[in-house]
């Protein structure tokens, strides 16, 4: 129950962590946005604020293009100041695109008009200054006079004077406002007017001159004065309008800077509510984190004291099951010796000459022996599955002559039933050959068909076998068996498989049995990578479909495997022996060397097959697995290699639940299981040379040492009196096996479970060979671990593995060879 509020607590912190997150981000991202707004109004004012000081530039120098204009007659000042104008009215109007506020525009459209106006005054008063009535009323004058010179007799006037007058346009002086008299009069003073015939023309030219200048004078006063009037009206205009248009554009640039001060307030105080709510929401995080760690950490300790408490409980659970498999072991192998021998005297008696009584309580004894070790043997096989030390070894294998095997072995023990057995074969299995485990199809098959037997009293037991299609390679093999016994209820099916279960009561009385074969069956299916399924009605008959999935065996090669003899003499044998244990190495150079035959010892295969070819010999023995290659790729690599001119090769190993068929079908000659007596390493030679003499040994252990316990003394069988090379070869022995279980110890640390294995096969053979019963147990379990293994099993073996070797296995060594 504290699991899931655990877990809710944590969901729960984890969650408020989130959301707090999440309520940071958004109101971030949205001040953010914010900024960036302010920002780009900001920029865009500073933009209009460059663009308003460019327009004063662009006004000042209108204004003094235009006083130029003015004040000269140049018509280029004048055209430069219309110039001048028009781009500051085309600067104006590009500017007035940018402008979104309604005050700006009608500003912005104010100064245009002022703009337009001031032009338009300056032309008007160009056009005054160029009709000036003044300098008119004294041309007519001076044209007037002219018309007398002929009168007067000579020219009045030279001609370069008038067109020089002419020339030079008339200038305005803003300080003096009286009409140039005296000037014109200067030009008549010195002018001799010569007697005339007529005094009375002469005097009315002359009063005719008077009244001309006159009107002349009082017309350019006049003149003057208006001019004069309207000029003053004209500049007081255009300065106005100047101030207004500055007075404009300044209120327009103060609007923009205000703008953008308010703007960097508000981005100020945007800036300090972020600020705040950051601050504030951190520290909110903060108080959350340290509750939320402190709950969980609260929870890792109280976890952590469960879990140990957990692995503790688990640990003695596995001591028990450990001891219960070994318990289950210990009994299993120590029902076998007595069964063995009470089955084998009971087939002995039932050859004598005994009463009919005697022999039905014979035949009563056998049969309870033969219940008892099958029981034994379930119950070894059921101890394995659970221990997950049952592997499976793929051989190629004829599933149609095993399923006849095993039908025509079960049909002769119930050959007192009438039952009908039919066998159906497709040619898809007859034809063909598969690799997979053929001991543990046949232990599947010998208890479905057995079963179908056992719960049928008569009628029919039909077999069936196909193969269909899985993959290029493989193919799906179906085998189903169909009895017409007593079925089994549906209620019940679904329990069938389960250990220890049998259809009901009635069926284990009437029956017998310990309810474990299904369940071994089923559990045996699974390690094929199949199953097995059931179809049954009661009192009608049961159908049980074993399905697993099997690679085809491609037939490319002659049998290596085949029977090889030598009428060679012992003397004349060279044998090359592989084994990367020292010390088995050196026991069966001593045993080759007993029969005087020549020994080409090797530490690894890869080293052999590289040097074989400048020596000759007869046979090979090595060990199955040796480092950088294993005796499966050598002797592949080998008999390649001798295709022409085949060497027996002899395989040396401690496996037991494999048969030998499978080494001989992947080349081998044959197998020599470890540990070995001499007189068992000998007859398994003699069966290449026969030449070699096979020996009795009678051995009787030395009454020095425990013979329930270590048997040091076994090699006295290999190297009889040698009492120093024995000695010489422990010394080797437990030095190696100090360095092993060191070596274990470190890639147990760094779970190397590849070296693990390869270390453990390697001590397994010199530890059988000395009885260490329990040494080899635990290297067996070392042997076979994988990467799914409890580390902690792992090195507590490897600690008591250590512990049996130097306080008992190395003391018991020692005290033999110092006896």
């Amino acid at each position: 129950m504290k699991s899931p509020k655990i877990t809710l607590k944590i969901i729960l912190g984890y969650l408020l962590l989130t959301l707090t997150s999440a309520t940071v981000t958004v109101v971030t991202y949205k001040e953010i946005q914010k900024l960036t707004a302010s920002e780009n109004i900001n920029e865009s004012n500073r933009d209009k604020i460059l663009k308003i000081g460019r327009i004063l530039t662009l006004m000042n120098e209108t204004e003094s293009a235009g006083k130029i204009a003015i004040r000269t007659d140049d018509e280029q000042a004048l055209q430069s100041f219309l110039k001048k104008n028009h781009i500051l009215e085309d600067s104006i109007i590009k500017f007035r695109e940018h402008i979104t506020s309604e005050k700006h525009l009608q500003m912005l459209d104010t100064v245009q008009m002022l703009l337009q106006l001031k032009s338009k005054n300056l032309q008007e008063l160009k056009v005054i200054q160029r009709s000036d009535i003044s300098s008119i009323t004294i041309r007519n004058a001076i044209k007037k006079l002219s018309s007398l010179e002929p009168s007067l007799g000579h020219f009045l006037l030279n001609d370069n004077i008038v067109t020089n007058q002419e020339r030079i346009g008339p200038k305005i002086d803003s300080t003096d406002t009286q009409p140039d008299i005296s000037s014109i009069l200067k030009r008549y003073k010195d002018i001799k007017i010569p007697p005339t015939r007529n005094q009375s023309k002469f005097d009315e030219t002359v009063m005719e001159t008077l009244k001309l200048l006159t009107k002349v004078y009082k017309e350019t006063q006049k003149s003057k004065y208006k001019q004069n009037e309207k000029i003053q009206t004209l500049w007081h205009n255009d300065n106005r309008m100047s101030e207004k248009i500055s007075d404009l554009l300044s209120d327009f640039e103060e609007d923009i800077l205000k703008s953008s001060q308010e703007i960097n307030y508000e981005r100020q105080i945007i800036f300090k509510k972020s600020k705040s709510f950051l601050i504030s929401s951190y520290i909110f995080a903060i108080i959350v984190t340290v509750l939320l760690s402190f709950i969980i950490i609260r929870d890792f300790w109280k976890i952590q004291t469960y879990r140990q408490e957990l692995e503790t409980a688990n640990l003695k659970t596995n001591r028990l099951l450990k001891s219960r498999e070994q318990l289950v072991s210990m009994v299993s192998h120590d029902l076998r010796t007595p069964l063995s021998s009470i089955i084998g005297y009971s087939e002995l008696l039932s050859k004598q000459d005994i009463t009919e009584k005697s022999k039905n309580y014979l035949s009563h004894i056998k049969y309870s022996s033969e219940y008892i070790q099958k029981l034994v043997d379930e119950l070894l096989d059921y101890s394995k599955l659970e221990a997950g030390k049952i592997t499976i070894q793929k051989v190629p294998i004829n599933i149609a002559d095993t399923i006849k095997e095993v039908s025509d072995n079960v049909k002769s023990i119930f050959k007192s039933k009438p039952i009908t057995l039919s066998i159906e074969i497709s040619d898809t299995i007859r034809n063909s050959k598969f690799t997979n485990d053929s001991y543990r199809i046949r232990q599947i098959l010998y208890n479905l068909i057995s079963n179908a037997f056992k719960f049928t009293e008569k009628g029919e037991i039909r077999i069936k076998a196909e193969a269909k299609p899985f993959t290029d390679k493989a193919s799906e093999i179906i085998i189903s068996v169909t009895d017409s016994g007593i079925g089994v209820k549906k209620e019940q099916q679904a329990h069938i498989f389960d250990e220890f279960t049998q259809a009901n009561t009635d069926v284990s009385k009437r029956y017998g049995g310990s309810g474990l074969g299904l369940h071994i069956s089923q559990k045996l299916a699974h390690l094929l990578k199949g199953k097995i399924t059931l179809e049954s009605e009661e009192n009608v008959g049961s159908t049980f479909t074993f399905r697993f999935v099997s690679e085809k065996v491609v037939e490319n090669q002659k049998n290596i495997s085949q029977k090889w003899i030598s009428d060679k003499k012992p003397n004349e044998i060279r044998i090359l022996a592989i084994d990367d244990d020292v010390t088995i190495l050196g026991l069966i150079q001593e045993l080759l060397q007993q029969k005087s035959i020549e020994v080409i010892p090797f530490s690894n295969g890869k080293e052999a097959l590289f040097k074989m070819n400048n020596l000759s010999f007869d046979m090979v023995i090595t060990d199955i697995q040796l480092p950088e290659m294993n005796g499966f790729h050598f002797v592949t690599l080998f008999n390649e290699k001798y295709k022409d001119n085949p060497i027996p090769v002899l395989a040396i190993t401690g496996r037991k639940d494999v048969p030998e068929s499978f080494y001989t079908q992947n080349g081998f000659s044959g197998i020599l299981p470890k540990p070995f007596t001499p007189q068992k390493f000998y007859e398994k030679l003699n069966s290449f040379f026969p030449k070699i003499e096979v020996n009795e040994v009678d051995f009787t252990p030395p009454s020095t040492v425990d013979s329930t316990k270590y048997r040091p003394e076994v090699l006295e069988q290999f190297m009889g009196d040698d009492k120093e090379g024995i000695i010489a070869l422990y010394e080797n022995f437990i030095n190696d096996s100090i360095k092993n279980i060191s070596d274990l110890k470190r890639f147990a640390n760094i779970r190397e479970y590849e070296h693990i294995r390869a270390i453990a096969h390697k001590m397994l053979s010199m530890f059988g060979q000395i009885n260490a019963k329990r040494e080899v147990e635990i290297l067996s379990f070392l042997n076979n671990i994988s990467e799914k293994s409890d580390i902690l099993e792992l090195r507590l073996k490897i600690d008591d593995l250590e512990n049996l070797f130097q306080k008992e296995c190395k003391v018991a060594i020692e005290k033999y060879c110092n006896d």
